[in-house]
């Protein structure tokens, strides 16, 4: 499934750099006005609520398990790919806060339900702790929405959990980064198009050739650690 999923993201991102240069080579590249789009997108950027805005509209996404792809591009937009990288970077790890101690509060039992076929992954990153969950976080083998709940069933401590999260997502907050800004600026400046969306297109495919060939060898790693685990007094739910 790990596997599908990189595979279905390769293709959204091929797709993606595609239709950049499509609409290079296309007629209506002359009716899209980027740059005005890209300014009305940049306008509100150095408003104070700007950015706190965009941290509790990420907490949000967070805590109702909606993909936050699409916040990492606004961010870019309005922003600029290496400020608004960081910037989405610590929103992330600031969002994930939230679903981490709603796990870990009253409603435990209710999101242990749900997640109970995860149940074995936080019984190993109680043993594992801050680097497993590192290793989750930049080989994601378990989405990152549902690895903050996954994790607050664990018995991480949140410094732990903070620390990991930030790390582990450098490279994907900023390779992703770097991706969109490259394809607005093809579009913005056409001679460039090709040259950024293969550099780009680079970066991407170490990031995924890496996390490929990573992930298989984390799932044996799991699976041993979790075969030679002791089953808690109330039963194994995962």
């Amino acid at each position: 499934m790990t596997d599908r999923r990189l595979w279905r993201g390769a293709a959204i991102i091929a797709a993606l750099a595609f239709a950049g240069v499509a609409l290079y080579l296309s007629p209506l590249r002359q009716m899209i006005d980027a740059r005005s789009l890209l300014a009305a997108a940049r306008a509100s950027r150095d408003a104070w609520w700007s950015i706190p805005a965009f941290f509790v509209i990420y907490a949000i996404f967070d805590v109702l398990f909606i993909p936050t792809q699409a916040l990492g591009v606004v961010a870019v937009l309005v922003w600029g790919w290496l400020r608004g990288a960081t910037i989405e970077l610590f929103a992330a790890t600031f969002g994930a806060i939230f679903p981490f101690l709603i796990a870990r509060g009253a409603l435990r039992e209710p999101i242990a339900a749900r997640l109970a076929k995860h149940a074995s992954m936080a019984r190993i990153l109680e043993r594992e702790g801050f680097t497993l969950l590192l290793v989750l976080r930049v080989v994601p083998i378990l989405p990152y929405t549902l690895l903050n709940y996954v994790a607050g069933l664990s018995s991480l401590r949140l410094w732990q959990y903070v620390v990991a999260t930030l790390i582990g997502m450098i490279p994907s907050a900023y390779i992703f980064g770097y991706f969109v800004d490259a394809l607005v600026q093809g579009v913005m400046e056409p001679r460039e198009v090709l040259l950024r969306a293969l550099a780009a297109g680079v970066l991407f495919a170490i990031l995924i050739v890496a996390t490929r060939l990573a992930a298989p060898r984390v799932r044996r790693r799991l699976a041993s650690r979790d075969h030679t685990a002791s089953p808690p007094a109330g039963g194994d739910r995962g």
